[in-house]
């Protein structure tokens, strides 16, 4: 095994989205402080590249091991440090399977999983655990981001992407896009007890902006029990890392330049994620134009597509670092940083001309 490597990663696609030839977290260089990784072929556009660094000295024993699946329309990949290569791979069968459930669950793309059966049939009486606490975290952080974050955008970004299927020029003024905003709406779901509802006829959630991160951060709680607490979940560019990599040495994120100008290999800055989460989300996951100005990250208010190039933010796990890089997208720069700080994340904003913005705490 080599000191030092990369390896460069699909694209990332939200959980039961569609696949695009622009998705989110492209150039995924999955490298940490060691390993040789899977080489795998990329596209181009603004997100997390976990960045290079030098292993130090093997010690006990210990040695990296990982696995690499197709889940959620990108590869996911399972990186751990254990001095014993069948109890990782146990672990990592272990932990592939608690994300595959519950992809069944946020999938709505799938008819059968219970957020598409929510969109469906208007509420959902036998709510599942994580469907349930997933939700109550987005009403938290809609609420802690004056409703940037929005699952209920989902009918103004169907409409949205049905209009580019079939290669019409959308004016923001179109009267069906109109109706569709207007069902986009904050408080779209209303959770009781062990039941959720849908507010008003013709809303549908999307859990994209946040369930993948969950779904990471569960993976990772999966390989804690199994023993293996030094590790990195990489799902598409949501990552979750925990303790150290092999030879003690931190897992390093490097964060890709937005701008497509510049190589592929272009990074704004390279950081040591501690143990928690990390997530960049940019304007280019689902780009519905050539430039981007048209996107998935849509203003309730206004209808009009974010114009930030891209927004990276670290936090205490994965969900919650997926959820704010999601709705910081939608709001100006400053605000970003002051609104990752009072939720207790650090924050990097790259806009499009090549301006970067840090919180204080990044």
């Amino acid at each position: 095994m080599s000191n030092k490597t990369s390896a460069t990663h699909r694209p990332a696609r939200k959980s039961g989205s569609a696949p695009s030839n622009m998705d989110r977290r492209n150039f995924l260089r999955l490298a940490g402080a060691t390993g040789a990784l899977l080489a795998l072929s990329s596209l181009s556009g603004p997100l997390l590249v976990p960045g290079l660094a030098q292993a130090g000295p093997n010690t006990g024993g210990e040695h990296t091991e990982q696995q690499t699946r197709l889940l959620m329309g990108t590869f996911v990949t399972l990186t751990a440090v254990s001095a014993d290569k069948a109890k990782a791979e146990a672990a990592f069968a272990a932990a592939f399977a608690v994300m595959e459930r519950l992809i069944a669950v946020f999938d709505r793309r799938n008819p059968n999983s219970a957020l598409s059966l929510l969109n469906a049939q208007g509420s959902l009486s036998d709510l599942p655990a994580e469907l349930a606490q997933v939700l109550r975290a987005s009403e938290k952080t809609a609420l802690l981001t004056a409703n940037a974050f929005n699952p209920g955008i989902t009918p103004a970004v169907d409409y949205l992407a049905a209009a580019s299927a079939r290669g019409a020029l959308l004016s923001w003024e179109d009267k069906g896009f109109k109706e569709a905003l207007a069902l986009s709406a904050p408080g779209a779901f209303r959770v009781d007890g062990g039941r959720v509802r849908l507010e008003r006829a013709g809303a549908k959630l999307t859990l994209d902006g946040i369930a993948k991160g969950f779904i990471a951060d569960a993976a990772s709680a999966s390989l804690h029990d199994s023993g293996l607490s030094r590790h990195m979940v990489n799902a598409g560019g949501d990552i979750r890392v925990s303790g150290q990599a092999e030879g003690m040495r931190p897992w390093n994120v490097g964060i890709r330049h937005p701008d497509h100008s510049l190589p592929n290999n272009a990074l704004i800055t390279t950081v040591n994620v501690g143990s928690g989460g990390i997530a960049t989300s940019g304007t280019y996951e689902q780009a519905y134009n050539t430039t981007g100005s048209r996107n998935h990250l849509l203003s309730h208010q206004t209808g009009k597509s974010a114009e930030v190039g891209s927004v990276t933010v670290r936090a205490q796990n994965a969900m919650t670092a997926d959820a704010l890089a999601t709705a910081l997208s939608l709001v100006p720069p400053g605000m970003a940083l002051r609104l990752a700080q009072e939720n207790n994340a650090a924050c990097l904003v790259a806009d499009r001309n090549g301006r970067i913005y840090r919180s204080a705490n990044w």
